[in-house]
């Protein structure tokens, strides 16, 4: 499907939600059916809006475009931001606000009457000017918005001559470049930015590098003309690129923020497709991997939206509004700059080497034949239950078969509540996540273990000593996990050292098992998959074997 008729899809069904006639506050937003509220930034789906007014010239879509800047005016702060959400305070959203303004105006502003026209560019200096003033080192924030802060200013201090903006921008984009991993990997998606773990390891997030710092990044080195940032960015999107799964997925099934993984991105960023595109202009990996992308949002959009994840709609599990208005600014970038991306070149990781290590992350990516898979010791904590460590098998992947196995949270919480959803489908429910579970304690929590990898020829060998723990860490048994991953298939030994514990073995149905029972279907809304719970009793001085091949 050609990116218009995805955009055209996508805001079809968006005004489906629109609120009219009820009360001047709320006419025009957008009420969200899966989370039962309006999500604030709903307001940013006005550059999408006004370029399908251009393209079709459907006064339809201008109109929901002009009534969404009116109500986003309830959501105005009389300093220039713009809040979140009617029941959050958090302002930093205004630097997106200020790009989805930008873009409307710059590419399609000849359609708005003079005195709305004159209304809009009013709000996007005055946030423009509110960014400028707060999004600086100190400003407490992921490092996203320092990226987003420098593509912004950049813009628009080149659209307004405005040197003290342009000289922000330079400012931005050099703290984050300076916070760049030996792997290549942008850190400070974490509190604090520049947090190192008792391994070393330092905050990463793949969701929000991917489609939301490395997009910013990229859009100040066009707009300042900075060949040599442009390189950089490039080099960076190489890098992150490496997590990119051949059927267009993102394994991001350790990241810092992985709570909002949906297995295309993450639930309210703005995706990296058309960013990929411009770059895969000239490198043509990056270029099948945003054709790779869009072919992904297509098959998982239902009703009219893009869901949380794969199994969404298997599960019968709404579509929240905010992936589709979110995205959608991507869609409308690559139409309005007449970019097709094709698929005609493997991604990085399907020529990848047989075993890739990430101390940044205490994580390894192993390649053999076609089968791809993560395994991560990761101990940087973003929020209780999130993501995983212990030497967890977080991602498995067969070329043919698609995803076996993908951890997402160790346990399911609304840690951004207004951004995430809930269900009320609890019995199915469950972590997604592989592990040796004793009571509260479990392999998955433990942050301290070692792991230890080797590659001979066509198999890898990765071994893990730990402690069982819970979210406290305090350790309970040893444990110990010893992965083959071979041509044929991927072998898993488990075993403790006291006691007894249950291997918890959470797998799609394109996998084929032997040595663990079947049991009960379990389905994580982070990640989006529904998958069936494999499992085996292991005691003290009995390990346990189980292989996995392709049903």
């Amino acid at each position: 499907m050609e990116s218009l008729s995805l955009l055209k899809q996508w805001c079809d069904a968006l005004l489906e939600y629109r609120v009219e006639k009820l009360h001047p506050r709320l006419d025009g937003a957008l009420l969200c059916p899966a989370c039962q509220v309006v999500h604030g930034r709903c307001g940013e789906l006005v550059y999408p809006l006004l370029c399908l007014a251009d393209r079709t010239g459907e006064a339809r879509y201008l109109d929901a475009a002009r009534k969404l800047f009116e109500w986003s005016e309830s959501l105005a702060c009389d300093d220039g931001s713009i809040y979140n959400d009617g029941q959050s305070a958090w302002r930093g959203i205004t630097v997106f606000a200020a790009l989805s303004l930008r873009e409307a105006l710059h590419r399609h502003g000849q359609l708005l009457p003079a005195a709305e026209r004159a209304a809009w560019q009013a709000r996007l200096l005055a946030h423009g000017e509110w960014v400028h003033r707060n999004i600086r080192p100190g400003f407490e924030s992921n490092i996203n918005y320092y990226a987003a802060g420098a593509g912004a200013l950049a813009v628009l201090g080149r659209d307004y001559d405005c040197p003290d903006w342009s000289a922000h921008a330079d400012e931005l984009a050099q703290f984050c470049l300076a916070r760049i991993s030996p792997e290549g990997l942008l850190c400070g998606e974490g509190k604090p930015i520049d947090a190192v773990t008792a391994k070393g390891c330092r905050p990463v997030d793949i969701g929000y590098n991917l489609e939301e710092s490395l997009p910013g990044l990229l859009q100040y080195a066009r707009a300042r003309e900075n060949t040599a940032v442009l390189a950089q960015v490039h080099e960076l999107f190489r890098a992150h690129a490496a997590f990119l799964l051949p059927d267009g997925g993102m394994d991001n099934s350790f990241g810092t923020r992985n709570f909002k993984w949906t297995y295309w991105g993450s639930r309210t960023s703005e995706g990296d497709a058309y960013a990929l595109a411009w770059l895969g202009q000239t490198d043509l990996a990056l270029q099948s991997a945003a054709a790779r992308e869009l072919a992904l949002w297509e098959k998982t959009s239902h009703g009219g939206l893009l869901t949380g994840g794969p199994d969404y709609a298997k599960r019968g599990q709404p579509a929240c509004i905010h992936h589709a208005f979110s995205h959608a600014k991507v869609l409308a970038e690559l139409v309005d700059d007449g970019l097709t991306p094709q698929d005609t070149a493997p991604l990085p990781r399907e020529t990848a080497a047989p075993l890739t290590a990430y101390p940044v992350l205490d994580t390894y990516l192993v390649h053999v034949g076609d089968w791809m898979a993560t395994v991560t010791g990761y101990d940087f904590r973003y929020l209780k239950g999130g993501h995983v460590s212990g030497g967890t098998l977080s991602l498995l992947y067969h070329q043919n078969a698609g995803v076996l196995a993908a951890s997402a949270m160790t346990r399911y919480s609304l840690y951004e509540a207004h951004n995430m959803q809930q269900s009320g489908a609890l019995a199915a429910q469950g972590s997604l996540t592989p592990r040796l579970q004793s009571g509260r304690f479990a392999s998955c929590l433990d942050e301290s273990a070692v792991l230890h990898a080797e590659e001979n020829g066509d198999i890898v060998e990765i071994t893990v000593q730990g402690y069982l723990r819970d979210e406290d860490q305090t350790p309970a048994a040893p444990y110990r996990f010893a992965y083959r991953f071979a041509r044929d298939g991927v072998r898993l030994t488990a075993e403790v050292a006291a006691g007894k514990a249950e291997l918890l073995l959470p797998l799609t149905d394109s996998a084929a098992v032997q040595g663990a029972e079947k049991g009960r279907p379990v389905f994580s809304l982070a990640g989006g998959f529904a998958m069936t719970e494999y499992r085996a009793m292991v005691r003290a001085g009995t390990p346990v074997t189980v292989c996995i091949g392709c049903g």
